[in-house]
């Protein structure tokens, strides 16, 4: 049986309804440096617009989903990312992470893109209680608070919305992976079409280097149990 992408209720009340996951086959993490000029281009268009982020409402549907959370004035990872590259300029990671950096900063979103290595159910949800985590990375274990975001593979974290903005370290991308998960969470003013998009342009834009890559979608479900 297939993983499917479960949205629980806690979720949905926060606006996330639209979710949606991709798992992509015969991938290579390397060094090849092909897609930064994407991301340059991208972050000069997205830059060159830069005023108009208040008034852009994927920013602020994000702004709002962080407040829902408690987290008033706090700025959304996939802000940070914007303003971390115009403050100090697009630098190469791998192949995998420059190309979905570049598809982000086009469309303003946060994608999360993790090691594959599980086949268990794909779970979206607040945070029950709270939970040990280790985000990408850190050499030791955090807590994920009550009520904040989570995606898990099965009952392990795979990132964490909120306090703790971070991918877990254990599903990192490594020269060894060779399926990813890939997640776009969105919320009210991304609809589902435009999430699945989104997804599509990573996974075409990979295809320029690796055309034999093969991907799908899970079956998102909705448990308002």
């Amino acid at each position: 049986m297939k993983s499917r992408l479960i949205i629980r209720k806690s979720a949905s009340d926060l606006g996330i309804n639209n979710a949606c996951a991709a798992v992509i086959e015969d991938i290579t993490v390397s060094d090849d440096q092909s897609f930064v000029s994407v991301l340059q281009s991208n972050l000069n268009h997205v830059a060159s617009h830069l005023n108009e982020l208040d008034s852009n409402v994927i920013y602020e549907g994000f702004a709002k989903q962080l407040k829902k959370l408690g987290y008033e004035n706090t700025v959304s990872a996939n802000e940070k990312l914007l303003r971390r590259f115009i403050a100090k300029g697009v630098y190469p990671i791998n192949n995998i992470v420059d190309a979905y950096n570049a598809v982000a900063i086009r469309h303003g979103v946060s994608i999360g893109v993790h090691t594959y290595h599980r086949r268990d159910d794909i779970y979206v949800m607040r945070s029950e209680a709270p939970r040990a985590f280790r985000p990408l990375f850190a050499k030791k274990e955090i807590t994920i608070p009550a009520g904040d975001i989570v995606y898990t593979c099965g009952d392990v974290p795979l990132a964490s919305i909120g306090k703790v903005d971070a991918d877990a370290h254990d599903f990192r991308l490594t020269k060894d992976s060779s399926s990813l998960l890939v997640v776009v969470l969105g919320h009210d003013d991304t609809p589902l079409a435009f999430n699945q998009a989104v997804i599509e342009e990573f996974v075409d834009t990979l295809r320029q280097r690796m055309p034999a890559l093969s991907h799908h979608f899970l079956e998102t479900v909705h448990d308002h149990a």
